[in-house]
């Protein structure tokens, strides 16, 4: 996929890994082969016009973001009519405040548990993530995330959810995909 970066997106690629968004089959089969990257509150996303942009991607990011709502409504205000999103997010259902992985002792299968799905807002599980990612996140359940999408005046035409490579994520999916569309 063809990108134009500017500081902040080339800073971030050298953080998490180079070209992470750009290397996910998934994400870029949805999105397209061009994508220009912004920086700014995804909240406001202040300075730029309403009805501006042909495209709108928000890549792992929706549940680091505090409120959902604004954040929708101000990626709708900024889409052109017609104009296409796609969102990508850790699995509501499978990455909740309290999910774990059990292997069976017989077969050595893996399966994942979930537990809290219910209990909405920020957390910040246990475990290696916080020496390299210091951050937690905002869960939400599957359908606010919908329903949020729905009152900002985004239509949704498709969801993936695709297989992981590790056995666990082999099961149940890890991420979840939206593409949609503001109506013309």
């Amino acid at each position: 996929m063809r990108a134009r970066y500017d500081d902040v997106a080339t800073e971030y690629d050298e953080w998490v890994g180079a070209g992470s968004a750009l290397d996910d089959s998934t994400f870029t089969e949805l999105t397209g082969d061009v994508a220009s990257y912004r920086h700014g509150d995804a909240h406001t996303l202040d300075g730029l016009l309403a009805d501006s942009f042909d495209g709108v991607v928000c890549h792992m990011s929706l549940m680091d973001i505090p409120d959902l709502d604004q954040a929708l409504d101000s990626m709708a205000r900024v889409l052109k009519p017609g104009g296409w999103y796609v969102v990508s997010i850790t699995h509501p259902c499978f990455k909740t405040p309290a999910t774990g992985d059990i292997v069976d002792h017989v077969d050595k299968s893996v399966r994942r548990t979930v537990g809290k799905y219910f209990v909405e807002g920020y957390w910040d599980g246990p475990g290696a993530h916080r020496d390299a990612l210091p951050v937690g996140a905002y869960h939400r359940t599957l359908s606010t995330y919908l329903n949020t999408l729905n009152a900002a005046g985004l239509v949704i035409d498709q969801l993936r959810e695709p297989r992981g490579d590790t056995p666990v994520w082999r099961t149940v999916p890890q991420l979840l995909y939206i593409r949609g569309h503001l109506p013309a």
